[in-house]
């Protein structure tokens, strides 16, 4: 099980380093990009604001706006690859009670309150007369 442990943190490392290197192409790639609207360099007159000529021939905009969607593909799998990775194969309740697992807590039964002790009979509550025991009721 330690073997498969290791390789896992080792795939998962590889599979962190081909999604930052997919992470800078997909960057470099829509930068290359011209801009579709002239964007803010074409109101400033820059090489956006209209001219036909690109410096990878006229039909680039084409095969770069296709290679970006190709590109952002390869780098949402990964994203959702490398998630599962991260995730393991950790137990479904596991997770819901937290990283450390269920906790063993030990219980103790809750009792009622302790009842008050009753007065004493030839008590009387305070602020009221002695019951006369001649009234008869």
């Amino acid at each position: 099980m330690g073997v498969l442990a290791a390789m896992s943190g080792i795939l998962t490392g590889v599979g962190v380093l081909i999604f930052v290197f997919v992470s800078l192409l997909l960057i470099g790639i829509v930068l290359i990009q011209k801009p579709q609207g002239g964007g803010l360099g074409g109101a400033f007159g820059g090489a956006g604001a209209g001219s036909g000529q690109t410096a990878f021939g006229a039909k680039t905009g084409d095969a770069l706006t296709i290679g970006t969607v190709g590109l952002f593909i390869i780098w949402l799998l990964i994203a959702i690859a490398l998630n599962f990775a991260a995730r393991g194969d950790r137990d479904p309740a596991a997770t819901e009670a937290g990283p450390a697992g269920p906790q063993q807590t030990e219980t103790t039964p809750v009792q009622p309150p302790a009842q008050p002790a009753e007065p004493p009979a030839d008590a009387t509550p305070q602020g009221e007369a002695p019951a006369d025991p001649s009234d008869g009721g």
